[in-house]
C-alpha cells in the first residue's frame, strides 16, 4: 500500500477544471486499485459533452504513470467501459454516486528516470496573475510543439499584439455572456470561494486569490451577473478584467482531438505532460476556457486564427 500512498500524495495535485478534483481511488492491494469519478464533482451544465471530466481522468492516470516510473513500477490501466459510455453517465445528475472509470495496475520494472520531477507537480502552473513582459522562448516553444506532435495534437503561438487583443475581447464577451446563462452561472458559482476560511474548509474550487479578483468583484459576478449587461457597468468590468492579466506577449493555442470521449482520454494524458513541461521552463498558463466552451466564441477564434479544434 505504501507505493500507492506515495504516488497518490503527489498525483492529487494534478489540475482539474474549476479545481473540482473529481477522482476517487479505491486501493485493492499493493498492486491493484480502482479509479472512480465522483459525480458530485462533475460539471454537467458547462461540460455538456463530458469531455472535460474525461480529459481530467486521463490527466490523473498519466500523473500516476509518471510518478510510478522512477519508483520502479509501470502503471497500466483498463477502462471499466468503452469511452462513449462515460459521457451520459457523467451528464446524468446523481447524488453521491461513484462512477467506475478504470482498473489500475502496478507492475515492477526497472526504475526509469523522468523528465518531470515530482516537485513539478507541486508548482501550480495555472495563474491569473499579471503575466511577465517577455515572450516565451523559442526553446520552450520547440519543446511544447514536439510534445503536442508526439500525442497527435498541435501547438501554435500568436505574438501579434493586435490579434491577441481581438481574441481577448472575444474572451471577455464570452465570459460575460456565460455568466448570464442561468445553468452555466449556477454551476460555476458553486465553486467560487470568497474567503480564506471557505477555501481552507473546502480545499477545492476557485479561490478569489487564484482568480486574481477581489472578494467583492467575485461576489458581484456571482450574485449580480446582470451588471455585466448594463452598458456602463459592462465597460468598467471589462476594463478591470482585462487589466488583471496585463500585457500578453505570447498566446498559445492547443488543438486536436478532444470532444470525442476516446480522444478526451488521450488528450488528458498529453495535457498532463504539457502542463509539466511548462513548469520545466518556468512558464505559467493563464487559461481562457470560455473561448473553447462558448461555441459562438470558439467559431470566432477559428475565423480569427484559422485553427480548428481548439
Amino acid at each position: 500500500m505504501k507505493t500507492w500512498h506515495e504516488i497518490l500524495e503527489i498525483a492529487i495535485h494534478a489540475p482539474s477544471p474549476h479545481n473540482v478534483q473529481p477522482w476517487r481511488v479505491k486501493i485493492i492491494d499493493d498492486r491493484k486499485a480502482e479509479l472512480y469519478i465522483d459525480s458530485r464533482r462533475t460539471l454537467p451544465k458547462e461540460d455538456v459533452t463530458g469531455s472535460f471530466i474525461i480529459l481530467t481522468m486521463g490527466m490523473f492516470i498519466e500523473a500516476l504513470k509518471i510518478l510510478a516510473a522512477p519508483k520502479g513500477f509501470h502503471l497500466s490501466y483498463e477502462l471499466f467501459h468503452e469511452p462513449d459510455w462515460f459521457a451520459p453517465a457523467i451528464l446524468e445528475i446523481k447524488e453521491h454516486d461513484l462512477i467506475p472509470f478504470a482498473k489500475l495496475r502496478l507492475k515492477e520494472s526497472e526504475p526509469v528516470s523522468s523528465r518531470y520531477d515530482e516537485k513539478l507537480f507541486l508548482k501550480r502552473r495555472t495563474s491569473r496573475l499579471h503575466l511577465r513582459d517577455e515572450r516565451v522562448s523559442a526553446e520552450a516553444i520547440e519543446q511544447l510543439t514536439k510534445n503536442a506532435d508526439d500525442w497527435n495534437q498541435k501547438f501554435a503561438v500568436i505574438t501579434d499584439a493586435e490579434r491577441i487583443e481581438r481574441l481577448m475581447t472575444l474572451n471577455t464577451a464570452a465570459l460575460f455572456e456565460d455568466l448570464n446563462a442561468a445553468e452555466y452561472h449556477d454551476e460555476i458559482v458553486e465553486w467560487f470561494r470568497y474567503s480564506d476560511a471557505e477555501s481552507k474548509r473546502h480545499l477545492d474550487g476557485l479561490d478569489y486569490r487564484s482568480m486574481n479578483v477581489s472578494r467583492s468583484n467575485l461576489w458581484l459576478s456571482a450574485k449580480m451577473p446582470w451588471l455585466l449587461r448594463v452598458p456602463v457597468a459592462k465597460q468598467i468590468f471589462a476594463r478591470i478584467y482585462r487589466l488583471q492579466t496585463g500585457l500578453i506577449p505570447t498566446l498559445g493555442i492547443i488543438s486536436g482531438g478532444f470532444w470525442k470521449p476516446a480522444d478526451a482520454v488521450e488528450a488528458g494524458k498529453f495535457l498532463m505532460r504539457f502542463w509539466l513541461e511548462t513548469a520545466t521552463h518556468n512558464l505559467y498558463i493563464h487559461p481562457f476556457g470560455n473561448l473553447v466552451t462558448n461555441r459562438k466564441a470558439a467559431e470566432a477564434v477559428e475565423n480569427e486564427t484559422g485553427i480548428s479544434d481548439v
